[in-house]
C-alpha cells in the first residue's frame, strides 16, 4: 500500500478536474491510496488551510502563471511535491516547470499508469523531505583553497552518488574560480545563487525552489552566476538563512567552495557538518594543506569536521599515505584515484562521472566515500580512535600506511 494520504489537485476548468479526479480514483483501487483528491477549483487562495499536503497536482494552462502558483504553493508548503499538468508537449515547458520547484510534467490527457508512476515518485520524494525537515539534513563543504585540484568534480559526483541512494541532496556552486557545476552537469539554468544571495530579505524555501534547477540524477541544483565578474557580496546572516532552509529540504546539501578563508567560506565552515579537503600529491600542495588546516583549527574547525581526501590518487607517488599523514598531522579519510580520461570524458559529456562510468575505480571510490558519509559516527570527538575495515578499492592505498586489513585511524 502506498503512503499516500493528502492530495491537493488545483485546477481551472471543471473538465480538467473531472477528468484528474477519475484517474486518481482508479489509481487508489490499484495503489490502494487512501488519499481523496481536494479540490481547489479557484486558484491558491485557500493554501494556507492545509497543513502540507503531500502530493500537489496543478493544472498550469500559462507558462508564466505556472511558475507563479509553483512559487506560491511552495512558500507555503515547502515539502509538499508538485505535479504539474499542460496540454503543452514542448520540452522547453517541462524544463522551466522544473527548474521552477515542479517534481515533474504530465501533459493531458494521460494515463492511469502514468500517473501512478509520478505518484509512487511524488510520495517517495515528500518522504524524504519530512524526514530530512524532522531530524535535520547534513551539510557537507568541498573546499580548497587554491583551483585544479578536483574539487568540483568531487562535490558532483558525491551528489550523485547520494542521490543515487535515494537520499533528497542539494548541490551548490559557491566556488569563486570558475562556476563550473552548470558544465559538469550540462546545464542552463534561468536564475543562479547569485540573486539568492544578493537579497535584502529573509530568503524563502518558495524561493529556493524555484531558482534551483532539477538534474537528471535527482540533484537540485543552486548554480553560481554566468558572469566571470560577478561574484556576489550577501549580507550578514543572508548566506547561513539559506543553509538552514537547505538543511530542512534536504537529507543532504553539497557545497563546492574555494578560494581565501573569507567571511563566506568561514560561515560556510560554520554551517557543514563535515569538511572535505581535497589533496593532491604535491609537495606544493602538502605545504598548502598544512597552513590552511591548521588556518582552520585555530577557528574552532579542525579533524572532528574537516576531512582530508587524496584526489587523483596514485600509489607509485613519492608522497603515500604515510608520508602524508606525518607531514600533516591528520589522518587521510580517503582517497579517490587517479583516471583523467574518463574524468575528462564525464565532463565533457555534462554527466557526472558515477553515472558514465559506474563500474570504474573512481566510481567504486566515491560509492565507498558516501557510505562512510552516510554511516553515523559513534563520536566526533578528534581524539576518539577507530577501527574500520579497509575497501577492498583501497587495501593497497593503506599497505603504505601499515597494512593490514584493519587499520586503526584518528577520525
Amino acid at each position: 500500500m502506498l503512503n499516500l494520504h493528502s492530495i491537493l489537485l488545483i485546477a481551472q476548468s471543471k473538465e480538467s478536474r473531472s477528468i484528474i479526479a477519475d484517474l486518481i480514483g482508479e489509481c487508489r483501487r490499484s495503489l490502494e491510496i487512501s488519499a481523496l483528491p481536494v479540490l481547489l477549483p479557484d486558484g491558491l487562495q485557500l493554501l494556507h488551510s492545509f497543513s502540507d499536503p503531500q502530493v500537489a497536482i496543478l493544472e498550469v494552462c500559462s507558462l508564466a502563471q505556472g511558475i507563479r502558483d509553483i512559487s506560491a504553493l511552495l512558500a507555503v508548503h515547502p515539502r509538499t511535491t508538485i505535479l504539474a499538468t499542460t496540454v503543452e508537449k514542448r520540452s522547453d515547458w517541462r524544463g522551466t516547470l522544473i527548474g521552477a520547484g515542479a517534481e515533474e510534467q504530465l501533459t493531458t490527457p494521460t494515463t492511469c499508469g502514468e500517473l501512478e508512476g509520478v505518484l509512487k515518485q511524488a510520495t517517495r520524494l515528500f518522504e524524504l523531505k519530512q524526514g530530512a525537515a524532522v531530524a535535520g539534513g547534513t551539510i557537507i563543504t568541498v573546499y580548497n583553497p587554491a583551483g585544479g585540484v578536483g574539487t568540483t568534480t568531487m562535490a558532483v559526483n558525491l551528489a550523485a552518488s547520494l542521490a543515487a541512494r535515494e537520499e533528497s541532496t542539494a548541490l551548490i556552486d559557491l566556488n569563486p574560480f570558475s562556476n563550473d557545476v552548470t558544465t559538469f552537469l550540462d546545464l542552463t539554468p534561468a536564475e543562479t545563487v547569485a540573486g539568492l544571495l544578493e537579497s535584502e530579505h529573509c530568503v524563502t524555501q518558495g524561493e529556493l525552489q524555484r531558482v534551483m534547477t532539477h538534474h537528471a540524477s535527482g540533484v537540485r541544483v543552486l548554480c553560481g552566476p554566468d558572469e566571470v565578474a560577478r561574484e556576489s557580496t550577501a549580507a550578514p546572516d543572508v548566506l547561513p538563512n539559506i543553509l538552514s532552509s537547505l538543511r530542512g529540504q534536504f537529507n543532504f546539501t553539497i557545497i563546492d567552495s574555494g578560494g581565501s578563508l573569507s567571511r563566506r567560506n568561514l560561515e560556510l565552515f560554520d554551517a557543514s557538518d563535515v569538511i572535505l579537503y581535497p589533496l593532491l600529491q604535491t609537495q606544493a600542495a602538502v605545504s598548502t594543506a598544512d597552513r590552511y588546516l591548521k588556518a582552520l583549527k585555530s577557528r574552532g574547525v579542525g579533524p572532528d569536521r574537516v576531512k582530508v581526501v587524496v584526489n587523483r590518487y596514485d600509489s607509485n607517488e613519492q608522497l603515500g599515505v604515510a608520508v602524508l599523514e606525518k607531514k600533516l598531522g591528520v589522518a587521510i579519510f580517503h582517497a579517490i584515484p587517479n583516471s583523467y580520461r574518463e574524468v575528462n570524458s564525464s565532463i565533457n559529456k555534462g554527466t557526472p562521472l558515477v553515472t558514465s562510468y559506474p563500474r570504474s575505480s573512481v566510481a567504486r571510490a566515491f560509492a565507498e566515500l558516501t557510505a562512510r558519509l552516510t554511516t553515523p559516527l559513534p563520536d566526533r570527538s578528534p581524539l576518539k580512535k577507530m577501527v574500520f575495515a579497509t575497501p577492498p578499492l583501497l587495501r593497497g592505498f593503506f599497505a603504505g600506511a601499515g597494512g593490514g586489513r584493519l587499520r586503526e585511524q584518528r577520525i
